[in-house]
């Protein structure tokens, strides 16, 4: 050691360490120094992980509880459609057989009977009852209807009495013991009830429906009724009835909600509840809070550990640290000199307090160097690791989105097959020229379009928000077709006062639209008016020149709106939360499809409201655009159309019959058939001109039964029609592939149906 490095190591009686103490402050251990430092940097990102743990269980916790009520909203619209298809084939019941005409005598021997015990056994229900204006049963049939010695759940026949509305009752115990619950409708004659026609349906009915939306455990969808009763699960966990705390959530009389309950065990439960409009049953998801929060744990657990573990390490690291820094002076000069040309300082422990604080400031800022390498480099990995968590975050998304688009394509399949056999029955009892029968044919023609029109407005929205929506553009006078439009409302207004006023400037302009989605959008919008104007309120709709677009303007004087709730009006699934009395629900898809169709004719639509109770104000604007060269010329229907031989193939009974009757009343020769191979036969043995074909056939789909008759030994020449309840854009690709000349979704209306053999009958050309 040289003089100067002796100097410096040979001990001072002004301080234990050798060096007076500065203000008398006493001097800390290095370690304790190093220790206090480094836990106080990790305080923060601490302090910083327990704020971030209790926002993302906050997070989690609300949308556990959005999926829930998601799922309840689509297995509740599921249960709503499965009773209101048993109501809707009820009343077609009592249309086919002319129920309020037959004496109570003759229900069981006449055609009703056979027709009862037909649609029992074809509908799996246990059994279809008839009772008079007094309760008293005048006609039981159906399977279980042997075994029946009691009215089934007695008050929902009284209430239908009373209300003399269709009624869907409690579950209870039906015949053999079975759970079962009643769907009940008047048959009024005269005004008054003449019967009640009930059908008791087994709760399995419900429980398929469950079944077929698939909720992955540990989730649990139960629908319970009126009466807090189970009537279906997508598991069995031995409840009969919701439980108490369940039941508070409902009772609140909310027609849907999110909340927190707890089973008889005490566990805890995340809940969403919707109901179901048609019966006011509840369908309620849950998912247990440790199910949920299961992943969310197991971070935070890591998160801690590695805290623990960062507070032990910098310890250990201090310990260390305050041994190694020890040298003399001239060992820190040599550091010095080190650090400051970017060496490794190396430094052997030197005995002295003040001499370690300066080692300590020369080790530490080699330490901070490297410290800051490390820091780079684990930001490169968190980043590399948050990123690899993004894209799987919207790998789900996307699988999530593709299992949307095929639920709903699922869904607009099931929701239009029974909907075609209806819509061809009603034309079919139009044609008979009962009059007595308008008031139910109008109704039911207004519930079919309703219903059709939420169909495709579900799929609208799925292929709007997918970016899969293509519309076709063409110049067009916009004014006539909203004339067009109000005047297909006329019916729809009631006795609500309607102003329609054109600008003459606005009359002759063209806009480039399609016109199709443009009444699409005016109906949307007059449906609304209508739906949220009182029944004596008024609705006005102007057509005016504004520079150079045409402005569409719907005023009305109904439910109005709040402004914080005007600002979402036109949101995909949002709905006010306070409606007028007697209002659906619906969807709240119409809004949403309207600005979207809007946007893509290259305009814009706004809302405004002075408040609830005030009125509602649209706007539409369109850009003016250049006539065409000529008008187009809309194609007329051939004469002698109903000569052609017409083969209908459907498994589904009802359509293919109902289908066959409309097709005979208009004059064709028809011919059905309700299985793919009867089918293939049918067309060697009656040689039909055009086969209408359903595509969803058991055993064989119609694609293939295409494919077979385009290149069997003798190729059918005839036309072929794809008549199925799936519509989208690939489904008419795959129709064509397959060897179809045309594609229809169901349900299509009857003069469609019509125009188009009509179009096939003036070809009368085969197929090349």
């Amino acid at each position: 050691m040289d003089s100067a490095a002796a100097e410096a190591a040979q001990p001072d009686s002004t301080s234990a360490a050798g060096y007076p103490q500065p203000g008398g402050s006493p001097s800390r251990p290095l370690r304790f120094r190093l220790f206090l430092l480094a836990a106080s940097g990790l305080a923060p990102l601490a302090l910083v992980l327990v704020v971030a743990s209790a926002y993302l269980a906050q997070e989690r916790r609300t949308e556990t509880q959005r999926s829930a009520l998601d799922l309840s909203r689509a297995l509740a619209t599921a249960v709503d459609a499965e009773l209101g298809s048993t109501i809707s084939l009820l009343e077609n019941l009592t249309i086919s057989s002319d129920l309020q005409n037959i004496a109570p005598a003759r229900l069981s021997t006449e055609d009703f009977a056979r027709l009862a015990q037909r649609m029992a056994q074809s509908q799996q229900w246990l059994m279809i009852v008839v009772t008079d204006e007094r309760g008293e049963v005048v006609a039981r049939e159906g399977p279980a209807a042997p075994e029946a010695r009691s009215t089934v759940e007695p008050d929902s026949l009284a209430q239908v009495r009373s209300t003399l509305a269709p009624v869907v009752g409690r579950v209870a115990v039906g015949p053999g013991g079975r759970d079962a619950f009643a769907v009940r409708i008047p048959v009024l004659k005269d005004g008054r009830p003449r019967y009640v026609l009930s059908a008791v349906v087994p709760t399995n009915r419900i429980l398929e429906v469950v079944t077929r939306q698939q909720v992955a455990s540990p989730w649990l969808a139960t629908v319970f009724d009126q009466g807090g009763n189970k009537v279906a699960g997508s598991r069995t966990d031995g409840a009969r009835r919701y439980s108490a705390s369940l039941e508070q959530l409902v009772g609140r009389g909310d027609g849907e909600g999110v909340g927190i309950t707890r089973t008889p065990d005490g566990a805890e439960k995340l809940v969403g509840f919707s109901r179901v409009r048609s019966s006011h049953w509840v369908v309620a998801v849950g998912i247990p809070s440790d199910k949920a929060n299961a992943d969310l744990r197991r971070v935070i657990a890591a998160v801690g550990a590695g805290t623990a573990a960062s507070l032990g390490l910098l310890a250990w690291l201090a310990w260390r640290m305050s041994r190694s820094i020890t040298g003399p002076i001239d060992v820190l000069k040599r550091a010095a000199a080190d650090l400051g040309v970017g060496k490794q300082v190396a430094l052997r422990p030197l005995g002295v307090e003040e001499l370690d604080e300066v080692g300590w400031a020369l080790r530490q800022a080699a330490i901070d160097r490297d410290d800051a390498n490390e820091r780079h480099g684990k930001v490169e990995a968190e980043r590399e690791h948050l990123l690899a968590q993004l894209e799987e975050a919207l790998r789900v998304a996307e699988q999530a989105n593709r299992n949307k688009d095929e639920f709903l394509a699922l869904l607009g399949h099931e929701l239009r097959n029974p909907l075609a056999p209806i819509m061809n029955a009603v034309h079919l009892i139009g044609l008979k020229g009962d009059d007595r029968t308008l008031p139910e044919q109008r109704i039911i023609q207004r519930q079919l379009r309703y219903v059709t029109r939420m169909v495709d407005d579900l799929l609208d929205a799925s292929r709007i928000t997918s970016k899969r929506f293509a519309i076709n553009l063409r110049p067009l006078r916009p004014v006539p077709v909203l004339e067009q439009t109000v005047e297909s409302q006329r019916p729809n207004f009631g006795s609500r006062a309607v102003n329609l006023r054109i600008d003459d400037a606005a009359r002759n302009e063209w806009v480039r639209a399609d016109e199709a989605r443009l009444v699409q959008v005016f109906n949307n919008i007059l449906g609304n008016a209508i739906k949220f104007t009182a029944p004596t309120g008024a609705i006005d709709v102007e057509a005016r020149k504004v520079g150079r677009s045409i402005e569409f303007v719907f005023r009305d004087d109904g439910a109005g709106m709040k402004p914080e709730h005007l600002r979402r009006a036109f949101d995909l699934f949002y709905q006010a939360p306070h409606r007028a009395p007697g209002v659906g629900a619906g969807l709240g898809l119409g809004l949403a499809i309207v600005r979207s169709l809007v946007e893509m004719h290259a305009g814009t639509v706004r809302a405004h409201s002075d408040g609830e109770g005030r009125g509602m104000v649209i706007t539409i604007t369109l850009p003016v655009g250049q006539p065409p060269n000529h008008e187009p010329v809309k194609p007329r229907i051939a004469a002698g159309a109903a000569s052609m031989r017409v083969l209908v193939v459907d498994d589904n009974e009802d359509a293919a019959d109902t289908l066959s009757m409309l097709l005979v009343a208009t004059g064709f020769v028809v011919q059905v058939a309700y299985a793919p191979q009867s089918a293939l036969d049918a067309v060697v043995s009656f040689q039909p001109e055009i086969v209408l074909l359903d595509i969803g056939l058991p055993e064989m789909d119609g694609y293939e039964v295409a494919r077979r008759l385009r290149s069997g030994e003798r190729p059918y020449a005839g036309r072929l029609v794809a008549l199925t309840g799936y519509g989208q854009e690939k489904d008419v690709q795959k129709a064509h592939d397959a060897g179809f000349d045309a594609h229809l979704t169901k349900p299509v209306e009857p003069d469609t149906l019509l125009e188009m053999l009509a179009r096939f009958a003036q070809a009368a050309r085969p197929r090349p």
